[in-house]
């Protein structure tokens, strides 16, 4: 049996999958919600519901809550907790402390996004690397995960983006960012 798309507002999630994850179908939990009045609810209000009275985990009440956001208009496409994001990844054959040293180290990164455009807030090499875009408050997050000893790939997420207009334009962004990194990695590597 093949699994069906995604229902529109389902936070991405099909009904199988929800129906499996959980022992609960998508509409099930809609009614449970809607009976509860979790409309005048905000997101924590409505997640916490869910994991104080039903056997979901943490990842399934997020998951749901966000899910009867959308589904109920409380919640815009891209939008997080804290405004709405962007988000880009890449899959490049170089290690993953190569790979890491494009966000973390400052000569470098220069050499592919413009040094006035950020300012390093935290990093964990090479996991994590943390900064705020100092044309607003908005924050940028790269998760680094390793695919074996020569492959690996990076996530960035471009959160607190004051509308939504910003997801397009900031996607398109780091896609040409990502193109440069890419050229400046094969470079590197001659």
């Amino acid at each position: 049996m093949t699994e069906s798309a995604p229902t529109p507002n389902s936070g991405g999630m099909s009904p199988e999958s929800i129906l499996n994850g959980t022992g609960t179908s998508w509409d099930q939990w809609l009614k449970i919600l809607d009976d509860t009045k979790a409309t005048a609810w905000n997101h924590a209000q409505i997640a916490k519901y869910l994991l104080d009275n039903f056997e979901v985990s943490g990842w399934w009440a997020q998951g749901i809550a966000i899910g009867y956001e959308y589904e109920r208009g409380m919640r815009e496409p891209g939008m997080t907790s804290d405004g709405f994001a962007a988000n880009a990844s890449k899959t490049l054959n170089l290690p993953v402390e190569k790979v890491w040293k494009f966000f973390g180290d400052d000569e470098l990164r220069a050499q592919w996004l413009e040094p006035d455009l950020l300012l390093k807030t935290s990093a964990t090499e090479p996991k994590t690397f943390n900064a705020k875009w100092l044309a607003d408050d908005s924050r940028i997050s790269v998760n680094f995960t390793a695919k074996g000893e020569n492959k690996s790939s990076f996530g960035i997420q471009h959160r607190r983006l004051p509308e939504q207009g910003q997801i397009a334009v900031m996607k398109a962004f780091w896609k040409d960012r990502i193109s440069t990194l890419v050229e400046l990695s094969k470079q590197l590597e001659e």
